[in-house]
């Protein structure tokens, strides 16, 4: 998930001498720079709940989980997101230490202000990472999951399932997620937080050379 940064067109390179600089983490997609927001408790749990519940399910096999401090990188574009959770299974992947590139598996905790980036040009950038079968979108005030399943055809079939005692079968593996994994434990819903703080000036990232 991503805030757009005011636009400003870059190479990749650029991009990342200027990251490097930076205290927030920034993604990259089409030439510009988009702040990471800062999730909520909630959004943080369930992330953690679907990275354990992944880890655990793919134990034993070749394929690595990973949370939002490691990239993704979109080779054919140079674009580089910082998933929720990803999962990958390639030998060239754990070769890799920063980047990672062949994802089978993406899984994004929805967020009222992200939700239309992440559903709109971030899942058609996803789509176009040749190895990935599945996309999940969790959402953070029920627990329901979306999963979008690459057919051998190569479209994109929905399927959802929806309340704590729901199973969420997977197309594209041989295995279930029990939704009650996925949203156990959750912080207190009636906590609120104090009013907020006004945020520093967004910095502008340097034009292209």
């Amino acid at each position: 998930m991503g805030l757009p940064a005011q636009k400003h067109k870059m190479t990749l390179e650029d991009f990342l001498a200027w990251e490097a600089e930076q205290p927030e983490r920034w993604e990259f997609f089409n030439g510009e720079a988009f702040m990471m927001a800062g999730g909520s408790d909630v959004h943080n749990a369930i992330s953690l709940n679907t990275a354990f519940a992944l880890r655990q399910t793919l134990r034993g096999t070749r394929c690595n989980v990973f949370m939002s401090d490691v990239r993704l990188r979109l080779a054919e574009s140079d674009d580089l997101f910082y998933p929720d959770v990803f999962v990958t299974c390639s030998d060239a992947d754990r070769a890799r230490r920063q980047v990672k590139e062949d994802p089978v598996l993406i899984a994004e905790v929805l967020s009222p202000s992200t939700e239309a980036h992440d559903r709109g040009d971030k899942f058609a950038a996803y789509r176009r990472f040749a190895e990935l079968k599945t996309v999940l979108f969790l959402s953070q005030d029920r627990a329901h999951v979306e999963c979008f399943t690459r057919g051998d055809d190569g479209r994109w079939v929905l399927s959802e399932a929806s309340g704590e005692t729901a199973r969420l079968a997977l197309p594209a593996f041989d295995f279930e997620l029990a939704l009650a994994d996925l949203y156990r434990d959750l912080p207190d819903a009636e906590a609120t937080d104090p009013a907020p703080v006004p945020p520093p000036s967004t910095p502008h990232p340097p034009p292209a050379a």
